[in-house]
């Protein structure tokens, strides 16, 4: 048994996980109007559901918290964008739903106008 990291950076942050288990971490810059209209196939159904119901002004945080869950999620199976993010439900809602038993993810408090997030394998 090792010691597991993931680690990225948006701006002036940067995020950094180190876990004995497999870890991912992801944080961003809100999502302009116009990468949400563009990355909706990013989005399990159920998101991009959830998204329509939201005011315009609200869907680019509410992206910007799934897409950073995840890739975090992404990063700690260690396959990244290589699988359809769209795959898997984590919401758009300010708390975020296990993708799958077994993970847990959980948002990270940063800064206004970024969003970020941690997955963590339990054993």
């Amino acid at each position: 048994p090792g010691v597991r990291f993931s680690l990225s950076h948006s701006g002036d942050l940067v995020l950094v996980a180190l876990a004995p288990e497999p870890v991912g971490v992801d944080v961003e810059g809100l999502a302009t109007h116009r990468a949400v209209l563009g990355a909706q196939s990013a989005l399990h159904p159920a998101e991009a559901d959830e998204l329509a119901l939201l005011p315009a002004h609200g869907r680019p945080a509410a992206f910007t918290r799934a897409w950073v869950r995840k890739e975090a999620y992404l990063k700690g199976l260690g396959t990244g964008l290589v699988r359809d993010p769209a795959l898997d439900y984590l919401g758009t809602g300010p708390l975020p739903t296990a993708p799958a038993p077994g993970w847990s993810v959980r948002d990270v408090r940063v800064p206004a106008g970024y969003a970020a997030a941690v997955a963590l394998r339990t054993p």
